[in-house]
């Protein structure tokens, strides 16, 4: 084992120290506080208020009932055919794909447990609705059934005086 006596000479020119960016403020010691101001970045997209402030009572009501109905589904009361009339036809398939392939998943998740008898009910955990125009809301939510949580995203837009869901991803 080498003990060394004395750190390593390092060569004259082996050190470099560079200028600070001049983006970083002065310290106080070399100039003013005053003098270093930095550019305020210009907003690029403006979000209409409407948008941020959430949505209407009637929105959220039906928002939350459309997520009751597929709770129902995913803890098996319900057939993903039963949710028909509340989707618009000409994406009704599709979303309709996207729920059974949900119920689907969640039962193989569901055996694959040990204790399969016990079988919690899937609940849900929080809920978010937007309504970025009158008329459309976009609505996320997250389930769990006590061991798994999972997200549910769908738009809903009203036709005449029924509100239709459009789209539908859920994230399992």
């Amino acid at each position: 084992m080498t003990v060394l006596a004395s750190p390593p000479a390092i060569a004259p020119g082996a050190v470099r120290i560079h200028r600070a960016p001049l983006l970083d403020p002065p310290f106080d010691d070399e100039l003013r506080p005053t003098t270093y101001r930095p550019v305020r970045p210009e907003p690029r997209e403006v979000i209409p208020p409407e948008a941020i402030a959430g949505a209407s009572p009637e929105c959220h009501t039906t928002a939350l009932r459309f997520l009751n109905l597929c709770l129902e589904l995913f803890n098996g009361f319900r057939a993903p055919s039963q949710l028909r009339p509340l989707l618009r036809v000409t994406e009704a398939n599709d979303v309709l794909d996207e729920l059974s392939r949900a119920v689907r998943r969640l039962a193989k998740m569901r055996l694959s447990r040990r204790n399969a008898t016990a079988r919690t009910p899937v609940r849900r955990r929080q809920l978010r609705t937007c309504e970025p125009r009158p008329g459309v809301a976009e609505v996320a939510a997250v389930l769990s059934d006590g061991h798994s949580t999972w997200s549910i995203a769908y738009r809903l837009e009203r036709d005449g005086t029924t509100w239709r869901c459009t789209a539908l991803t859920v994230l399992l």
